[in-house]
């Protein structure tokens, strides 16, 4: 299998520095909004233009069509373009993960009532209602995160995903509408969408990824390789100031400023208590509040770079969804082509040495000094990493990422 070549006119029309990035409305995709709200992506003399999207097939033919530069996108979305999994086949990548976890499984009111409490008792109503029922979950995309876990979980109860249950795949903006409709006995997605279930009454949460598979890869900035190789400098200036925003948005003290930034119309335009919900804490599940170990991981120094073994365990989520197994192109050998460390360590070793190049003056409403002092810290544990890891060379290329990771902690 070949991939396909198309014209990059659209990109380039973009002008250097100026990107169109897009994503859809969850938790997860928090980095990108922060980056545009705190000017850090003017900071480091980018334009960018972030669209919000409906759904992941949206945002994968934007990409495939080159009328986005980059996206948020689900980590699985780089295994079916490169393969070429129900669509053209184009080479892409990641530079970088935009977090962890962040996700949960949400069921019905009615199925409370019935006396599920977990994946065990919802076993038990499925089997007494065989003849009679077939219950209905949701999900965002195939070869999701969220599908692979839900049917994990249904499967530690004894519920055959396949057989016993009907899994159908929904864009995330409109799970929770088609829930309240009736259509839907329970879903996995992202937040906020759990939270709107929980707190408007019409479901609980039943448990988080973050319980289920800790610290799973969820989305990841994805780029053709064609804009990674020929818009390098950008494609590296991003990371850097979307690094930034990390680990603004993995400071509790910055989580109520964060709900302000997602909650505004261009964004998620809902209600500020849903998005706190999750961000903030305690979590209330629908059937009361309690705390929650790493909802959503967003320290990107930490847990951005995209590692092999990342890689694993989502080409083994593509492997064990749908029938891709037969696909040429599906080889664990691809892996190290498409999580790109290399790209990440370029973009640390910017941060650290501050070569990006300058943009002008920061005037963002949620700009403040306290934020300025952060980003400057932030910037000064990234070049403490290479004076304090014993390297031959004194670059980045040569230091271990758990290295920079435990200074960054």
């Amino acid at each position: 299998m070949r991939f396909a070549k198309t014209k990059i006119q659209a990109r380039q029309q973009n002008g250097p520095g100026r990107l169109t990035v897009g994503f859809a409305a969850t938790i997860d995709c928090a980095v990108l909004i922060a980056a545009q709200e705190l000017g850090l992506f003017r900071k480091h003399g980018l334009s960018v233009q972030l669209k919000r999207e409906v759904g992941w097939a949206t945002i994968r033919e934007k990409l495939l069509h080159e009328e986005l530069d980059a996206a948020a996108a689900h980590a699985s979305m780089l295994f079916s373009i490169y393969c070429g999994i129900g669509v053209v086949r184009r080479s892409c990548l990641t530079g970088l993960l935009l977090g962890v976890n962040g996700s949960a499984i949400t069921l019905s009111r009615e199925l409370w009532d019935m006396g599920a409490r977990d994946a065990m008792s919802l076993g038990k109503i499925i089997r007494e209602h065989k003849c009679t029922r077939t219950f209905t979950f949701g999900v965002v995309l195939e070869l999701s995160s969220q599908n692979y876990i839900l049917r994990k979980w249904l499967t530690a109860g004894q519920i055959d995903p396949d057989r016993d249950v009907r899994v159908m795949v929904i864009p995330s903006a409109l799970v929770h509408e088609t829930f309240c409709s009736g259509h839907l006995d329970g879903y996995c997605v992202a937040e906020p969408w759990n939270s709107s279930a929980a707190m408007d009454g019409s479901g609980w949460v039943a448990a988080t990824t973050s319980e289920i598979e800790p610290g799973h890869p969820e989305k990841v900035l994805l780029v053709l390789q064609e804009f990674a190789e020929k818009r390098e400098e950008e494609h590296l200036l991003m990371i850097v100031s979307l690094i930034e925003a990390g680990r603004f948005c993995a400071s509790m003290e910055n989580r109520q400023q964060l709900v302000q930034m997602l909650a505004q119309p261009q964004y998620f335009d809902m209600n500020k208590k849903l998005l706190s919900n999750s961000l903030v804490g305690p979590f209330d599940s629908g059937r009361g509040k309690r705390a929650v170990k790493d909802f959503v991981g967003f320290d990107l120094f930490k847990a951005g770079s995209p590692t092999r073994a990342q890689g694993k365990w989502v080409f083994d989520v593509v492997n064990a969804n749908g029938s891709n197994a037969t696909n040429p192109a599906l080889r664990s050998e691809i892996i190290p082509k498409i999580f790109r460390e290399d790209i990440f360590r370029k973009a640390m070793e910017l941060l650290r040495t501050g070569r990006s190049k300058p943009g002008p003056e920061q005037a963002s409403p949620f700009f403040s000094p306290r934020n300025a002092q952060a980003e400057t810290a932030a910037t000064g544990m990234a070049g403490k990493a290479n004076q304090s890891c014993p390297t031959e060379r004194n670059d980045l290329a040569a230091t271990p990422l758990e290295c920079i990771s435990s200074l960054c902690s």
